[in-house]
């Protein structure tokens, strides 16, 4: 007979060689670790392929399985580096390589065939015509959006031939993953590229007065009662989240799964115990608070708790007094008495948290005084002294609420010195390239590193617009997006070549209205479809895409690069092209896109700095065929999202403002049926206008959808034009990475 297939594979999280080691141990199938370099974690220290090299043989001895995480988005600079990695992944034969950048998949699929791919969380895939589009695209398994619901997941299974994972258990973000701006546009740190400083996790307060809180700190997910439907709904692979979390951690929500896995096809009264347990262990693992997510509903209740910091951890208590004074060197010596609810022990590792700041100090615990006397462990509901040297002087004030959390034990030392001894057997060790075949690839992409250069001063400044000079560049080509067809009648602020309307339910009933009206801009118009389409939506919209086509309405945005697969077969005449959720940000993107048929350009991504778009431009210019003929441009101005997110909770106050522990002000909006943040000040880059245009850029976007009234005095200032009282300083903006590096 053959071998009976597991109900699941269990994916266990690894970054450190304790907490693959552990994973192991606790009854993982499989282990995914982050490529050097080019994971969607900013870990501490990456692994060395010597190492994931060492890890792959070590899984496969013991018929495990190994996964790398190459699943950033690449920087132009970055492709040389990222052929020679996927050269050296080639040789070691990892079972998979999960990915999100769409030029890197192309890249694979083309150049690596050997080497099996797993789409990314990040590419959001939310629905069964993502799931179908990225198994056409070489993706053997789709990792799906932690947004979904059973529902929602089932039928996924049911319309596709996709071998489907979804994460059962750790941290959920607050946006959906692959959509989040905000830690990018306010900071460059780009969670696309595993830079996130987590704003989310931030407590605000609203500008209406009120409780303040933390009001987007999701609780952790976990599914860990619902393995029987999540099995039923087609899942074949159960993930954990958590390449930053401590081996513990993963030992222990590992052993809780691999427990509950076991009881599937046994009787509850056997597995009673088992399951009592595995619930024991996860609460051993130190996590946040914990619920189903979006699993059993699309509107969620217990996905926030405001009034909790949101920190991982186990609560040790609440500091009752302290003193801070001046340390040796500089540093501050900060004591803290408190009154423990859990056991603590010397070589714990702690967390302060101020929850009135949310300024947070971690440390190793070294020493403790019970009633006074030097202790190395305490008992729950003994009264303790801790004291530890903290690098600044941290400005806790007299609004100070402090919180001590564990987040690791003090056995991890141990664990710590064998992989330290593991990685240093292993350095001398190395992974070599095919050099040769790196090189020729390179030719192929015409890719140099000529292409890597600073934007210039256009040859025009913005100021002597008004008087051009021989030689001045030209006036940019426009395209405009509008909230909706009613606004084609106001006068906007520059001569537009394309309008861009959402693909939405109010837009069409606009339309039939006024259809004589509409038919005068036909030529011009560009549908817009959202970059989320929920399962229940995919018939409606797929009707509407159909009435469109054959009604003469030739072209279409795509708000996600999956949603070419609603064009399947693609009708004679039409245009696709990509909205800046595309995620453009290297030249092996432009190609992939290139590569759709029906492809005819789009926004590079909204993340990019300036060198990294100049590259970009470059190599894909240089290039033979197709991708020649993009055309490309960049969005410039507007409001754009910087949280994306399902959720709809009683205590958000829509279109109220929200004010950030730095004073930076936003506005909760409701969009398209989603959740989003906006930042009060608009995007702009209308500064650059012209040294864009110089920079080879076909057109520049400027997204009006906030009202073309609204916006009006906005722009005209901006652009420098009448409107705005002479002599008056300009409205203030965000300027995303463009000046600055993204990191």
């Amino acid at each position: 007979m053959p071998e009976q297939r597991p109900p699941f594979e269990l994916l266990a999280p690894a970054g450190s060689f304790p907490a693959f080691e552990a994973a192991l141990e606790a009854g993982a199938d499989a282990v995914y670790v982050g490529a050097p370099g080019f994971n969607a974690r900013a870990l501490s220290r990456d692994f060395t392929l010597a190492e994931i090299d060492s890890m792959i043989v070590q899984a496969r001895g013991t018929n495990r399985r190994l996964y790398v995480a190459m699943n950033s988005l690449m920087k132009e600079d970055e492709l040389p580096a990222a052929l020679e990695l996927l050269s050296c992944l080639e040789a070691m034969r990892p079972d998979a390589l999960i990915v999100q950048d769409i030029g890197l998949l192309h890249l694979i699929k083309h150049h690596f065939p050997s080497l099996p791919l797993h789409a990314s969380t990040l590419l959001s895939v939310h629905n069964s015509v993502a799931a179908a589009e990225l198994t056409k695209l070489g993706c053997s398994r789709v990792v799906l959006a932690r947004e979904m619901t059973l529902e929602e997941i089932a039928a996924v299974h049911r319309q596709t031939s996709a071998e489907l994972e979804v994460f059962v258990h750790g941290a959920m973000c607050f946006s959906y993953s692959g959509l989040c701006m905000f830690s990018s546009l306010h900071g460059g740190k780009s969670s696309l590229r595993g830079h996130c400083v987590q704003p989310c996790r931030r407590r605000y307060s609203w500008q209406s007065g009120g409780k303040d809180g933390y009001l987007f700190s999701m609780n952790d997910l976990c599914g860990l009662d619902l393995l029987p439907a999540l099995r039923q709904a087609g899942v074949r692979c159960l993930k954990i989240e958590g390449r930053l979390k401590t081996a513990h951690y993963v030992a222990c929500v590992t052993a809780a799964y691999s427990l509950a896995i076991a009881c599937l096809d046994k009787p509850a009264d056997i597995c009673c115990d088992s399951l009592t347990w595995a619930h024991q262990l996860l609460d051993e693992a130190m996590g946040r608070r914990r619920s189903s997510g979006y699993l059993l509903s699309a509107t969620p209740s217990e996905a926030v708790s405001p009034d909790q910091s949101g920190s991982s951890g186990q609560l040790l208590g609440q500091i009752i007094s302290w003193e801070q004074e001046g340390g040796p060197s500089g540093k501050s010596k900060i004591s803290l008495n408190l009154i423990l609810k859990e056991p603590l022990n010397e070589g714990d590792r702690l967390r302060l948290h101020d929850e009135a700041s949310g300024e947070r100090i971690s440390f190793t615990l070294r020493g403790l005084l019970v009633q006074g006397k030097p202790q190395k462990a305490a008992q729950a509901g003994q009264k303790v002294r801790i004291s530890l040297i903290s690098d600044t002087t941290v400005a806790f004030g007299r609004t100070f609420q402090g919180n001590l959390f564990r987040v690791d034990v003090g056995g991890r030392i141990v664990a710590e010195r064998n992989g330290r001894r593991r990685s240093k057997e292993l350095a001398g060790k190395e992974v070599l390239p095919d050099k040769k075949k790196v090189e020729r690839l390179l030719r192929t992409l015409a890719w140099s590193s000529s292409g890597l250069r600073p934007v210039q001063p256009a040859v025009q400044s913005v100021k002597s617009k008004r008087q051009p000079q021989r030689g001045a560049a030209p006036e940019p080509i426009w395209w405009v997006q509008l909230a909706s067809p009613s606004e084609l009648r106001e006068r906007l602020p520059v001569q537009a070549q394309r309008i861009v309307l959402p693909l939405n339910r109010e837009s069409l009933r606009q339309m039939e209205k006024q259809p004589k009206e509409l038919r005068r801009f036909q030529q011009q118009i560009i549908w817009r479809l959202p970059p989320v389409l929920h399962e229940a939506e995919l018939v409606w919209i797929q009707e509407q895409l159909r009435r469109l086509c054959a009604a003469g309405w030739p072209r279409y945005a795509l708000g996600h690069c999956s949603q070419h697969g609603l064009f399947q077969p693609l009708p004679k005449g039409i245009e696709l092209y990509g909205h800046y959720t595309f995620n453009l940000l290297n030249s092996a993107a432009l190609s992939a896109a290139a590569a759709l048929p029906g492809f005819c350009g789009g926004l590079l991504s909204l993340e990019s700095d300036s060198t990294n778009l100049a590259a970009a431009l470059s190599h894909c210019r240089q290039r033979s065929g197709r991708e020649q003929k993009l055309s490309l441009g960049l969005y410039v101005y507007g409001r754009p999202p910087l949280f994306v997110s399902r959720l709809e909770s009683k205590h958000f106050r829509i279109g109220e403002q929200f004010v950030s522990p730095k004073q930076e002000r936003f506005t909760l909006e409701r969009q398209d049926g989603l959740t989003v943040a906006k930042a009060a000040q608009p995007f702009s880059l209308l500064h650059r206008r012209q040294d864009l245009a110089a920079l080879g850029l076909d057109f520049l976007f400027m997204d009006l959808s906030a009202g073309v009234k609204k916006e009006a005095q906005f722009v005209s200032a901006l652009l420098g034009q009448s409107g705005g009282r002479r002599g008056s300083k300009p409205p203030e903006v965000l300027t995303g990475n463009f000046t600055r590096k993204l990191l």
